[in-house]
């Protein structure tokens, strides 16, 4: 685990990691804290004292997620590793689940599951349903998927991966503050890894649960995950690149429009289809959750779509995404990096 304040969430968490039905002498569980300043490390210090010996605590002076990734990974003995999100839960057959699934798909370099996204409270509930539909998040199998399915995809949440893939195409870049998975991940397939999805592996995971979270998060992920994709040697799949081309499109033809018709005409278009999938495919949740939710339903999917562009537009505007070019490939993280443990 690599977490930071994450008092709400962590100790259901390290509850469901340490009860799981996996024989205990054949998995370790480690967790990364990056300096919280909230109860996260009381309770995770109240949860070793009552499991001894069975958590190992890194401090990650870095405070990002690959910096603790990295310390994870140097630190760990398994087979196989896995980070599970802070914002999220396991359920008690989680690792038993991975294992069979990594056994039956031994040529696979790494395999994940399913992800049910979860919210409390009004506006938990509204972003739970705009992040489980394919208008909020395009062809994300493992968000989307909702029958038994199986089979190669291009990414996984959760997921196990077998050691050797580190010492084969280095550690997560540690420039990269968010999305260093989608930056891992171009790597780990353009090396040829591929990574293998069974709905027989589910977890939950808990999205923000205020608009102006869920809105800061969207514009974080945009703007990284242009850097990541630049890292990573360009390689962004369309989901990720659709809401930059709506919002420069809107920005384009929005000013196009006090000088041209036929600007106007193709804006006028492009609205009206926006706004009818927005109005469809909010509908469902008003229908099914009461109508109070289908306008906050349709103003969620609209933030989400061009706060996610319009982070993407400033990627372009920023240093990071300019500076070392592809520059994890170049170092391959074959540093020692030092911790403090507990």
């Amino acid at each position: 685990m690599v977490v930071r304040n994450e008092e709400k969430y962590i100790e259901r968490l390290l509850e469901s990691m340490l009860s799981q039905d996996f024989p205990q002498d054949q998995y370790e569980v480690i967790v990364v804290d990056g300096e919280s300043d909230d109860r996260t490390l009381e309770i995770i210090e109240r949860v070793q004292e009552r499991y001894p010996g069975r958590i190992r605590f890194l401090s990650n002076p870095g405070k990002t997620l690959p910096t603790g990734w990295n310390l994870g990974i140097q630190h760990s003995k398994g087979e196989y590793v896995i980070r599970v999100d802070g914002h999220s839960h396991i359920p008690k057959d989680f690792l038993s689940s991975t294992y069979r699934v990594a056994q039956r798909v031994p040529e696979a370099s790494c395999v994940g599951g399913v992800v049910e996204t979860k919210g409390t409270g009004f506006w938990g509930k509204v972003n739970a349903y705009v992040y489980s539909h394919p208008f909020g998040v395009g062809n994300s199998k493992f968000r989307t998927t909702k029958t038994d399915w199986e089979g190669y995809v291009d990414t996984v949440p959760y997921g196990a991966y077998k050691r050797e893939l580190f010492s084969q195409v280095g550690y997560f870049n540690e420039n990269l503050k968010r999305n260093e998975d989608l930056e891992m991940h171009a790597r780990i397939r353009r090396s040829g890894g591929t990574f293998f999805l069974s709905t027989a592996i589910q977890s939950t995971y808990f999205v923000r649960n205020t608009l102006s979270t869920f809105l800061k998060k969207s514009l974080n992920d945009g703007k990284w995950s242009m850097i990541a994709g630049k890292r990573g040697g360009g390689v962004l799949r369309w989901r990720h690149c659709i809401p930059l081309v709506v919002a420069m499109m809107s920005i384009i033809l929005g000013v196009a429009s006090f000088f041209s018709q036929m600007a106007v005409l193709i804006f006028s278009i492009l609205a009206a289809v926006y706004l009818f999938l927005l109005v469809g495919s909010s509908w469902k949740m008003g229908r099914e959750h009461g109508w109070k939710y289908f306008v906050p339903c349709m103003l969620s999917f609209f933030l989400l779509h061009f706060s996610r562009g319009f982070g993407s537009a400033a990627s372009f505007l920023s240093k990071h995404y300019w500076r070392g070019d592809r520059v994890c490939e170049e170092q391959r993280y074959d540093k020692n990096i030092t911790n403090v443990a507990r």
